[in-house]
């Protein structure tokens, strides 16, 4: 009966050397209010001057999403009122955004479907605010970081044409790493670099009415969109009727109580006052700059995929796993030139990938190459170090720059695989357990394992348990 239609806007953080329309760095992680100029504090009499970088990567992102690029695009004012925009307005675009009708296609298990990408908007970021707790007094204090104010942002609207929460989640994670992939931003959610507005309303298919669309503000993890819509689309469809008529509202996501709270009614286009921006002129692109930013668009996130799960066999959920991570997805098919197996595929699919996760690190803060893991392969397949060994030399080799073989020879893990020096061995180990020897020697057959055990952990490892049973059953008689 009821149909969700939802809409995402995603603000993303170009990664240029300085902000978007002053020679402030583009650096948000340094001490507050530390990159900052009359220009992005909003200084009376001040004028912006125009990042060209920021027009290069817009064109980029444009072209990754199949969109036209306008050639002569132009800037203007939002209008509106906010503590961390003390200038009273945002210089952004409305009338000629950069790029306009696109598309992004978003992947499944089981489906494709694509979402219509309708425009692409530059524009500058806002100050950052923060609360922090006046000790003295107990209340809490608004405070502002100008280091983010002006830094350049691409705004990426889409059609209502997503139909759930997850549709929603998996579109935004698309399009971050398309970005990503392109280099234009870094995609940390953590830092507030990329970030989506959502906007939902619910229709009924069997008359056509339709809630109010609600606007929910500056989400920046996926678990967060979910949640988010999932709670307002329960919301408006539990009270659907009175919701049709009702204002339009703008809404925050509250993580502690996992709810959805009113900030504001919502603006309309005419509380923005939109007008041209009167100091930047118009920007002509030519097609020679747009024609050489298409020959260089890389492989992209979907293409990748679709390609590594053919060309090496790969599940859709390894793939994507792989993909996602573009860094791992070099790694993998710079590993998988060197030694096509599937040894090679699991190593970094399961140890390599899980030692990642555990450690919270990237493949850069590692000193882990393909060669090295090549190398590590070899040595386990020509039997001079046991399997179980594998754990502790890829821990090293992640952790220390030596190589494999010098880790190999430090930690003394060459495969004992003669029986002389197992016998001598064993021997140490009845000498060492004569009372345990002798319960074995009365009838204590249960002891047969424990003196594998104590071979196993003599040897650390090092050699075939078939090898070591083999050898106690010829000192010491066998089970029976």
């Amino acid at each position: 009966m009821f149909k969700t239609i939802i809409g995402i806007e995603i603000h993303a953080q170009l990664q240029t050397a300085s902000k978007a329309f002053c020679r402030c760095a583009n650096d948000t992680q340094s001490a507050a209010n530390s990159n900052v100029c009359p220009i992005c504090t909003g200084q009376p009499g001040t004028l912006p001057s125009l990042n060209k970088k920021m027009i290069t990567y817009a064109i980029k992102a444009g072209l990754a999403f199949g969109c036209s690029i306008r050639k002569r695009t132009s800037f203007d004012r939002k209008n509106y009122f906010s503590s961390d925009m003390p200038k009273g307005y945002q210089i952004t675009q409305f009338f000629q955004p950069i790029a306009e009708k696109g598309f992004v296609e978003i992947l499944s298990e089981t489906r494709k479907k694509i979402i219509t990408v309708s425009s692409i908007h530059m524009e500058e970021d806002s100050a950052r605010t923060l609360l922090k707790k006046d000790h003295q007094t107990g209340r809490f204090l608004k405070l502002l970081d100008f280091n983010r104010s002006g830094i350049p942002l691409l705004e990426i609207v889409t059609a209502p044409e997503i139909t759930s929460p997850k549709e929603a989640v998996e579109c935004f994670e698309t399009i971050r790493n398309i970005l990503m992939y392109l280099d234009v931003c870094d995609g940390i959610m953590e830092s507030g670099s990329i970030r989506c507005d959502v906007n939902i309303s619910i229709q009924n298919s069997k008359t056509g009415q339709s809630t109010n669309r609600v606007e929910i503000k500056n989400l920046n993890t996926y678990k967060n969109i979910e949640r988010a819509l999932l709670y307002e689309e329960k919301l408006l469809k539990d009270g659907f009727d009175s919701f049709i008529d009702n204002e339009a509202f703008t809404k925050d996501w509250d993580e502690q109580t996992k709810q959805t709270l009113i900030s504001r009614e919502k603006e309309s286009l005419k509380d923005y006052r939109y007008f041209k921006e009167p100091d930047l002129s118009p920007v002509n692109i030519p097609d020679k700059l747009i024609e050489s930013l298409k020959n260089h668009i890389p492989e992209l996130p979907l293409k990748r995929l679709e390609r590594m799960m053919n060309e090496y066999n790969l599940r859709y959920d390894i793939a994507k796993a792989l993909v996602i991570d573009r860094p791992l997805a070099d790694f993998f098919e710079q590993s998988m030139v060197i030694l096509n197996t599937d040894e090679m595929k699991n190593i970094i699919i399961r140890d390599v990938k899980s030692y990642l996760n555990q450690q919270g690190k990237q493949l850069s803060e590692t000193h882990l190459t393909p060669e090295k893991l090549y190398q590590l392969l070899n040595n386990i397949k020509t039997g001079r170090i046991p399997p179980l060994m594998k754990q502790t030399v890829l821990k090293a080799l992640f952790e220390t720059s030596k190589k494999v073989n010098t880790i190999i020879e430090e930690k003394n893990l060459i495969k004992i695989d003669d029986r002389q020096s197992l016998e001598t061995i064993l021997e140490e180990i009845i000498t060492d357990n004569e009372e345990q020897f002798e319960a074995y020697r009365c009838g204590k057959k249960e002891l047969f394992k424990w003196f594998i055990g104590q071979m196993i952990k003599r040897t650390k490892g090092r050699s075939d348990p078939k090898l070591i049973i083999s050898v106690i059953e010829d000192k010491m008689g066998g089970l029976t």
